[in-house]
Order: structure tokens, then C-alpha cells, then sequence
């Protein structure tokens, strides 16, 4: 099933702390969702495009695929979904002085890591896209303007103008920029 997506993407002016550009003002695509679907429209969406299962069928399994991945993810084991991805646990701590100060207070914070597979990788979605830009926005790294469309959520800001994979907001993203 191959399909294409149209990849809406708002202009972002950055002045990156790092790298080549560091300190340097420069303009950027960053990739934007200009509405979300909620669980319910997605096994709406599923069931009314060709599933042979109704749409409670739909909803129950996903219920309790979404309970078992959770109870297998938080028992310390990572869950490969075919070709969606990997889905694992991921957790932040303070730094301690020596190796016997670490200990369970130590953990911060704990968040979900999803890493893609090679059929959902950065190139391989690139393929299936493309890029459109999204209503009349200008922005800055220092809170910017809008104007335009509105109702959109920017996504994909901080380090994703490079090369290299980030973790944000309790998921790994890849960076493979725009050609």
C-alpha cells in the first residue's frame, strides 16, 4: 500500500548554539500538524477504509494491544511492532560522584523511546511525502509572529535541522532534514 502524504512545513528563523551556523541567524523548514486525530478517529479512520472487522473489533484490539505494550515496556523489555518500530522504556538521572551513590532515588524521570524500522525509516518516509508549506507563518527562536493559518502545532523544532537523531519529548526522531 503505498501511499503519499503531504508533509506541511512552516519557515523558522533559529540561531543554533552549535555546529557550522552557530550564532548565526538562519532560516529553516520545521515540519507542522495542522489538526489531530484522536483514538477514536483513528479506528473510525481503519474501519471505514476496506477493514473486513467492525469498528468495535477495531477498538478492542487496539485497547488491549495498547495495555499489553505498556505492561511488557514498563517490565523492561522493548516490543518490536513489525515495521511501525521498537518501542522501549528510556529514563533521565541526576549524576552522581561515584558508581555506589546511583540508586532509584537517582532516577529523574522515565519516558518512552520509539525508534523506526527500516520500512518506516527517514528516507523511506521522505519518499512517500511531499513537502508543502503551511499557511503565512514567520517565527523565530525568540517566540516569533504568526499570521495566517492558524491552529497548527509545530513539531520537529530544536536540533532537527541537522543530520542527527534527537530525543524529544519521550521519543527518538531522526533528522534527516530537507533536500
Amino acid at each position: 500500500m503505498e501511499q503519499k502524504g503531504t508533509l506541511k512545513y512552516r519557515k523558522l528563523q533559529r540561531t543554533p548554539q552549535s555546529g557550522e551556523n552557530a550564532g548565526k541567524k538562519k532560516w529553516y523548514a520545521t515540519a507542522v500538524t495542522d489538526r489531530e486525530v484522536d483514538f477514536e478517529g483513528f479506528v473510525s479512520h481503519i474501519s471505514d477504509h476496506g477493514s473486513p472487522y467492525s469498528r468495535g473489533t477495531i477498538h478492542g484490539v487496539l485497547m488491549d494491544a495498547l495495555d499489553h505494550l505498556q505492561e511488557l515496556i514498563l517490565d523492561g523489555k522493548s516490543v518490536r511492532l513489525s515495521d511501525l518500530g521498537l518501542f522501549s522504556i528510556g529514563m533521565t538521572s541526576k549524576a552522581e560522584d561515584t558508581k555506589e551513590k546511583v540508586t532509584a532515588a537517582s532516577v529523574e524521570g522515565v519516558h518512552l523511546i520509539v525508534r523506526n524500522t527500516k520500512s518506516w525509516s527517514n528516507s523511506e518516509l521522505r519518499k512517500k511525502c511531499k513537502s508543502q508549506e503551511y499557511g503565512g507563518y514567520t517565527g523565530t527562536d525568540e517566540g516569533g509572529t504568526s499570521g495566517g493559518t492558524s491552529g497548527g502545532t509545530e513539531q520537529g523544532g530544536g536540533a532537527s535541522q541537522g543530520g542527527s537523531g534527537t530525543t524529544s519529548g519521550g521519543t527518538q526522531e531522526g533528522g534527516d532534514g530537507l533536500e
